[in-house]
């Protein structure tokens, strides 16, 4: 039995972990973290009753089918899988008399002039292979395009401030191409027998728990608190990797048959750093840099821990608050995850969990005049709560318990992840999310590496899904343990669920990439042969 070291135990290592152990490889996950998840997991300290908080805020998408797929093989207990224990979103029935706007359908309804200037770029890309559209839209910024076509402030709204937070772009620095391609794969892909979900408990708790205690069933050994800090290299194949323990503080050498390396571009950037000048590993490097640097992003979530109940249309209702600087995305969960919960894992007198994703980086806030990238923890739960507190639309809108008023509600406690820091007058962190900027799909990595043995997953590498999301980490973790197998020459039976494009211009693409990568010359030739040899017959 070969052995297969992953570094990194986030959804794609996990799921990584998952296929290779069921084509019977012996699995070892490294994970710097006590927890397993990245920039998925959630922190519970249950000891000291703190309640538990998301590293992030996530949804689970229409068109999530690699990520569902593995929700169902997992058991949450002996009744329901990890699927069964989703809660859907709802809109539509209006909850205490009040409703929150719903902007998912925003995006079809932009002013009838917009359409006519956004139409020939979208008629260009759908009629263009997608060489042609990397090579055309990747290296264009949203935010540059929307003004240079001069569209109204209303669809700059719905497609930078709406569309943006909604899919983690950052609309600063996102680029035309990956909105693009994602519109195109969401029309493609949304599938009518799943939801916009989120998980009725906290994602370690109903999800990656479960998903570890499989996987230890299964034979897996997981290093938790454990860093890789060195690779060592002979020619182009990975000799074995230095761990450190961070608990004992010790050094381990381990050899494997393959590594996966399923962490961030920045963190595999800096492992490969002392090879980056050999000749078979040097344009690979340049582009895991590039995707590295191009890619950056800090986008933060938050959570207050308030003493009054408070929830929004049909109670599992998403708000989103376009008008607040900050781009707030809002979610009360206290009452999803329910009052045995709350009462289990928070203090007494935590009535309700509120989740708020802050989105814009660049934007200063109300009260305290600065952009939350320049905030101190401090500042940023002063100025987030001002922002939300003072929203017409949220304002008169929110259901709370006893009417009470929202600037009466009193927060017990805030929570941010550890690992952003307030250093030199910004916000920074060891874990910068990878997002869907300009100059990044160019420079995105395949699975196959020219290092024999190392391969790689994360929602950074190519996959048909495109945007930074789970689906995309989940579908990497399928299609690196298909690849390695490929490689091993075993034969596999792992589901991959690829993203469907647009049928009906399939023929004009294929034409269109013909003649993009220099075909045509041949098709020419195979004519003009034909022709000579026809004319000499018929003399």
């Amino acid at each position: 039995m070969k052995n297969i070291v992953i570094i990194g135990g986030g959804i794609s290592g996990l799921t990584a972990a998952l296929e290779l152990v069921e084509q019977n490889y012996q699995v070892t996950i490294i994970e710097r973290n006590n927890i397993v998840g990245g920039v998925a997991r959630t922190y519970q300290d249950e000891k000291n009753k703190i309640c538990p908080y998301e590293y992030s805020w996530r949804a689970y998408g229409k068109w999530y089918q690699n990520v569902y797929d593995i929700m169902k093989r997992i058991q949450f207990n002996s009744k329901e899988t990890v699927f069964d224990k989703l809660v859907v979103l709802q809109g539509g029935n209006k909850t205490c008399n009040k409703k929150i706007k719903n902007y998912d359908n925003e995006i079809n309804n932009l002013p009838y002039l917009d359409y006519l200037k956004l139409l020939p770029s979208g008629i260009k890309y759908y009629c263009s292979c997608d060489e042609r559209n990397r090579n055309d839209y990747s290296k264009i910024g949203l935010r540059e395009y929307i003004h240079n076509l001069k569209l109204s402030k209303d669809t700059e709204d719905t497609i930078g401030k709406i569309v943006g937070p909604y899919l983690g772009f950052d609309y600063h620095n996102a680029s035309v191409y990956d909105l693009i391609y994602f519109y195109e794969m969401l029309s493609n892909n949304s599938a009518d027998e799943f939801n916009f979900s989120i998980t009725s408990l906290p994602t370690n708790y109903v999800w990656f728990e479960p998903w570890i205690k499989l996987l230890k069933s299964k034979g897996v050994i997981i290093l938790l608190n454990t860093e890789v800090i060195q690779i060592d290299m002979k020619i182009n194949t990975i000799n074995n990797i230095i761990i450190h323990d961070k608990l004992s503080n010790t050094y381990n050498n381990i050899k494997a048959d393959y590594y996966v390396n399923c962490t961030g571009p920045e963190i595999l950037q800096k492992l490969l750093k002392p090879y980056k000048l050999y000749p078979n590993i040097s344009g690979f490097y340049h582009n895991i840099s590039k995707v590295a640097k191009n890619g950056n992003q800090i986008q933060l979530s938050i959570y207050y821990y308030i003493d009054k109940k408070i929830f929004l249309e049909n109670k599992n209702t998403l708000a989103y608050l376009p008008n607040t600087p900050w781009l707030l995305m809002v979610l009360p969960t206290g009452h999803i995850w329910g009052d045995k919960y709350l009462s289990k894992y928070c203090i007494k007198n935590i009535k309700e969990v509120i989740s708020v994703g802050i989105c814009e980086p660049y934007v200063k806030g109300l009260l305290i005049k600065k952009p939350w990238s320049e905030c101190t923890r401090e500042e940023i739960q002063i100025e987030a709560w001002y922002q939300l507190i003072n929203d017409t639309e949220f304002k008169n809108n929110v259901c709370t318990q006893n009417n009470t008023k929202l600037e009466d509600i009193n927060i017990i406690q805030f929570k941010m992840w550890d690992s952003y820091v307030y250093k030199n007058g910004k916000i920074t962190t060891y874990e910068p999310k990878w997002g869907n900027n300009i100059n990044t799909i160019q420079y995105r990595p395949n699975p196959m590496t020219p290092i024999i043995n190392l391969f790689i997953a994360g929602s950074y590498t190519n996959t048909t899904t495109g945007t930074y999301s789970m689906e995309s980490a989940a579908e990497s973790g399928k299609i690196v343990a298909k690849s390695l197998c490929k490689f091993d020459n075993k034969k596999e039976n792992i589901f991959l669920y690829t993203k469907r494009k647009n049928s009906k211009t399939h023929i004009i693409r294929y034409i269109d990439s013909l003649i993009y990568n220099k075909f045509y010359y041949i098709i020419i030739v195979i004519i003009f042969v034909i022709i000579s040899v026809y004319y000499k017959k018929i003399k």
